[in-house]
């Protein structure tokens, strides 16, 4: 069942006033109002009660369905020993490897991917860590993830839409937080933050290349969908994007001005028709953190003159704290942002908020009058989640969380971030982990759980559905 929130509009415009249709008139001009539709999720839904789902993403295979990869828990464990009757939901199916789900379906049920695309067992026969996973897909559909044990790197791979995932390397790399990138069939890019390296595979993962160690994208890397060839856009730490044209060879930076984020890395995404965006969302700082001070920014950049907004856009949102944005962006103009939000009120209750704007980059209107104005990108806020997703207090130091003598305030269940995503269809969905299980004797559950969000009414970031195709099978499998 779905619900329909209280929502928040942001106006900006240029210029003087703008009287826009359905509002008050002045002079009897009117104008077209780029407002978007109100926007209303479904109630949050478990991917999984049993199994760890910290930092999950997402991906839409070419078939349409949808793969959602979490990381195990391994090093978001909540050392509360109230929690310690909860331990079977760490334990179930650990293998030392990320976790793997997907919907043929739309999101209404999930099945567990494991050996062969068996329920049960590891997913790869050759690869090995518990965190960090990031899904992408290449120009010919294969998908690919990743994981990491603090050293290497494993790249596993999916022919056959995330039903199995035989393929892997288990050294693609070494470091810290690796995130991947497809590009043409067979090739895909792959990040490490720390230490910093670019790597590139043209047969399909089971290779690299080094590419550098020096250039200025400091996150997941997006394929440049103005040079889909050999083009890649990459977040820039304090805001802004690093645009390559010669798969990652040479970068040019463009800073952007942005508000204050509680983020490890930098969030954009690129439309169908190449525009960028960016966005922060920040005042959140910790347990210790008692000052509602939030804000959602948000800001565009244009291929043509090369500029971001001189200045950025606030995007309404209730009093209170904001942290890890992250953003998507589907046809011309179309864009969404998710983050987690408290209130004054309730400073220990997060909850998933989504702003959505159909006129990302602004709009040129011709009013009533014969007279053109141009509209700055009007978004729709509302709260996503409906209820609480976490109680409590969250770590913001990463794996030093682990070592915080005080139980709460080193509570990393959730990870370090959350992602939005879109379906075939351009329904805008989220995945997130959720802390609100309790275990058998009623405490705290050492882990958090992977949740879906999906949109029930408002526009979409698709015009029309995107083409899928029928589902490739390598094993006799159910949706086979």
């Amino acid at each position: 069942m779905s619900r329909t929130l209280k929502v928040l509009t942001a106006v900006a415009l240029v210029g003087a006033a703008l009287p826009l249709a359905g509002t008050a008139r002045s002079q009897g001009v009117r104008c077209p109002d780029p407002t978007p539709k109100p926007l209303s999720f479904s109630k949050p839904s478990f991917i999984d009660k049993r199994r760890a789902g910290g930092e999950p993403v997402s991906v839409v295979a070419q078939d349409g369905s949808i793969v959602v990869s979490a990381h195990a828990g391994t090093t978001h464990l909540y050392k509360d020993p109230q929690a310690l009757p909860g331990s079977g939901d760490f334990l179930t199916g650990y293998s030392n490897q990320t976790l793997n789900w997907r919907s043929a379906d739309g999101g209404k049920t999930w099945r567990y991917v494991g050996t062969a695309g068996l329920e049960e067992g590891p997913h790869s026969p050759t690869s090995s860590g518990f965190s960090d996973p990031d899904l992408t897909i290449d120009r010919a559909g294969n998908i690919y993830n990743i994981e990491i044990n603090l050293a290497n790197v494993s790249v596993f791979k999916s022919p056959d839409d995330g039903q199995s995932w035989p393929q892997a390397n288990p050294v693609a790399a070494s470091g810290d937080r690796p995130w991947v990138t497809g590009q043409l069939e067979n090739e895909v890019f792959l990040y490490v933050n720390l230490p910093k390296q670019l790597w590139r595979s043209t047969d399909g993962g089971l290779t690299y290349s080094l590419v550098s160690t020096n250039f200025p994208a400091d996150g997941k890397l997006v394929s440049d969908p103005s040079n889909p060839e050999s083009g890649l856009l990459g977040p820039m730490d304090e805001g802004g994007v690093a645009i390559s044209k010669d798969d990652g060879e040479t970068w040019e930076a463009y800073p952007a001005a942005l508000g204050p984020s509680s983020q490890f890395f930098g969030a954009i995404a690129a439309d169908r028709s190449g525009w960028i965006y960016a966005a922060n969302a920040g005042g959140y700082n910790g347990d210790d953190d008692t000052t509602p001070d939030g804000s959602v920014t948000f800001n565009y950049f244009n291929r043509k003159t090369k500029q971001w907004r001189a200045t950025p856009i606030e995007v309404p949102i209730v009093p209170g704290d904001a942290m890890w944005p992250w953003i998507v962006a589907g046809d011309d103009g179309r864009a969404a942002i998710t983050w987690y939000q408290n209130t004054p009120q309730n400073p220990d209750r997060f909850y998933i908020y989504v702003a959505y704007t159909m006129n990302a980059h602004g709009t040129e209107v011709r009013c009533s009058d014969g007279s053109r104005r141009f509209i700055e990108p009007r978004f729709e806020v509302v709260n996503a989640s409906g209820r609480p997703i976490h109680e409590g207090k969250i770590c913001l130091n990463g794996t030093a969380c682990n070592a915080s003598t005080n139980f709460e305030g080193g509570d990393r269940r959730l990870g370090d971030f959350f992602t939005i995503n879109f379906d075939h269809k351009g329904n805008i969905f989220v995945v997130s982990g959720d802390t609100t299980l309790p275990n058998p004797l009623g405490g705290p559950n050492p882990v958090g759980h992977p949740i879906f969000i999906k949109q029930t009414s408002g526009d979409k970031m698709l015009k029309h559905p995107d083409q899928i195709r029928e589902s490739r099978c390598l094993y006799p499998l159910p949706s086979c």
